[in-house]
């Protein structure tokens, strides 16, 4: 018995010697092959790690039919919404960054390649700021639009927004019958609805007796107030869309009784600026997640700390059973571009590009414990299924 071990022992340690020594070999010729020739090894290199890779996600990401989607583009300060409609139709909201920042239009653009997106339903400009409409000469002139939707401003109150209005003047779109048809043209004035099928958009902003008369001396607050709410209602959840609304036209809408709603998703107003997104606007609409797009280290101190201590400490004033306060506040210099996700059933999932350590679940309603991460990733598994 001792001699069947002896051997045993002995056995082994020639096989721990043998695999050792093999290894070793592979290694001194690895390393002779790389000295002789390094770009064919890292060329097999590369073949040999790829057979082992989770394949790239599609050229193309169109957004499932049934599902609304909204994406916040990190447009750096600025704003820029992609919007594709549960029916299919698209938008684009604003389009702008700020006064020499980096040319970001190649973002955006990238998200409409990867969308599949070539044209346009509707483009939303909220208000003629710069960092709104930087880049509208850009898009119209790139993607044929059917509806464009523009404040009642001076024509004259940037050199950007003249090129902006005279490509609006220009563009035309393709019907279906094949012919040219120029785009229609509509004022965000008083009470509208833009809607498609078992989706609606309702918009107000001021009424045509008290629109304020807006021209280039106008202050910041004037030309910023005519930026309209919109609430984007789809499988009984609502999205809260602001532009650079400010105390001046919130109090305004609320004295109106248009913003009574119980939303879930608030693009806030301003780039978190502190006259937005006053303590009786979030009463008002009462959501549980909220959305700041803004550049980093930006010169106005975007978002300020008095906007968001009052996300923060934001509470229902009449408890439901949605989450009491926001759960989640995302800011797109931080999160990168934000996407939120509403199925027909009413699930709704929040991806932060940059931050997939966030917990995107839903503690309450319907998608209860229903978990979103890279949107690429959603679509390989119902693709595949």
């Amino acid at each position: 018995m001792a001699k069947r071990r002896s051997i045993k022992k002995h056995t082994a340690r020639n096989i721990l010697i043998a695999v050792v020594a093999i290894v070793l070999i592979v290694a001194i010729a690895l390393g002779i092959f790389y000295a002789v020739a390094p770009d064919k090894f890292n060329e097999y290199k590369e073949k040999f790690f790829a057979a082992f890779r989770k394949s790239d996600p599609p050229a193309t990401q169109p957004t499932l039919e049934g599902t609304l989607e909204m994406t916040v583009i990190d447009i750096g300060q600025g704003d820029c919404i992609f919007l594709q409609f549960p029916d299919g139709q698209t938008m684009i909201m604003d389009a702008g960054s700020e006064f020499g920042s980096q040319n970001t239009y190649e973002e955006l653009k990238d998200h409409l390649e990867l969308r599949g997106v070539t044209s346009l339903d509707y483009v939303f400009i909220t208000h003629s700021d710069y960092d709104h409409i930087r880049y509208m000469p850009d898009i119209l002139a790139d993607y044929e639009v059917e509806n464009i939707y523009i404040p009642r401003v001076a024509a004259d109150m940037s050199a950007t927004w003249e090129k902006t209005v005279e490509a609006i003047q220009a563009e035309t779109y393709t019907t279906e019958s094949g012919d040219a048809a120029a785009a229609e043209v509509h004022y965000t004035v008083g009470d509208f609805v833009i809607s498609g099928k078992d989706w609606t958009m309702n918009c107000h902003s001021y009424l045509k007796e008290d629109y304020p008369n807006v021209k280039q001396s106008s202050s910041a607050e004037i030309k910023n107030s005519v930026s309209p709410v919109c609430f984007l209602e789809y499988a009984d959840r609502t999205i809260v869309l602001t532009g650079d609304s400010n105390e001046r036209n919130e109090e305004y809408l609320i004295e109106r009784g248009v913003l009574d709603v119980d939303a879930d998703v608030l693009k806030v107003g301003h780039h978190g600026s502190k006259t937005s997104t006053v303590d009786g606007f979030l009463d008002a609409v009462d959501c549980e997640y909220a959305i700041v797009s803004y550049g980093a280290d930006n010169e106005y101190g975007h978002p300020t700390p008095e906007l968001m201590g009052r996300l923060e400490n934001y509470r229902d004033v009449s408890p439901d059973d949605d989450y009491n306060g926001f759960k989640y506040v995302y800011e797109t210099a931080k999160d990168g571009n934000v996407s939120v996700f509403i199925d027909g059933d009413g699930t709704l999932r929040i991806d932060g590009e940059k931050t997939d350590d966030k917990d995107f679940s839903l503690a309450w309603g319907a998608a209860a414990a229903s978990v979103y991460c890279r949107p690429w990733r959603r679509y390989e598994v119902e693709i595949a299924a």
